[in-house]
């Protein structure tokens, strides 16, 4: 049986707590295929400083690149729209029927759970791994498993925030992510760093 993992995500910007969440996970689970998938728009999070899809995926590629594993699916991209985890998994599995489907998240996602789309049905095919930074979870649920990284302050809201206000990201951002950020003058900012 194959393992699949699926880190999804709005990734505006992906970030070095990105990439470090993609590195323990592969490193535990020791998937077959890891794939990363933008979300068009996700039904639960706020879509401020909104930049063309375009940019997303050239950053995330970037960050595959840094890695040395991962695939880029843009199922989320072209379908358009809210994504919904559930119609992108359920692809999946159609595709790869006898494959073990996990689907990474960090600890915010998890308090919210009980708000996803047809999540009961969800967690009938799809494992989910919650990424715990800074605090531990008491998941008494067999449709998740937990993995324990370091905690890093980074967020893409903030990173975009810095950005605004002319301030470094150096340390947020993969470096080839923050040079192409600065050439491309994303997020508001009209000068470089």
């Amino acid at each position: 049986m194959e393992n699949i993992v699926v880190y999804g995500g709005q990734f505006n910007p992906i970030h070095s707590g990105h990439e470090m969440v993609a590195s323990e996970v592969n490193a535990k689970i020791q998937p077959d295929h890891f794939y990363f998938m933008p979300s068009y728009m996700s039904p639960l999070k706020k879509h401020d400083q909104w930049i063309d899809v375009a940019h997303r995926i050239h950053m995330v590629k970037l960050v595959i690149q840094n890695l040395g594993f991962g695939t880029l699916r843009l199922d989320e991209i072209e379908r358009k729209g809210n994504s919904y985890t559930y119609e992108t998994m359920l692809n999946i599995q159609r595709e790869s029927p006898d494959a073990k489907l996990y689907f990474v998240i960090g600890t915010d996602q998890y308090e919210q759970l009980d708000r996803w789309y047809q999540i009961d049905r969800l967690k009938q095919f799809v494992t989910f791994i919650v990424v715990n930074r800074g605090y531990e979870i008491q998941a008494n649920d067999t449709a998740i498993i937990t993995i324990h990284i370091p905690e890093m302050a980074i967020s893409s809201t903030e990173i975009r925030h810095r950005r605004t206000n002319d301030q470094t990201i150096h340390m947020w951002v993969p470096l080839n992510v923050e040079q192409y950020i600065l050439k491309e003058r994303l997020y508001g900012a009209n000068i470089c760093d």
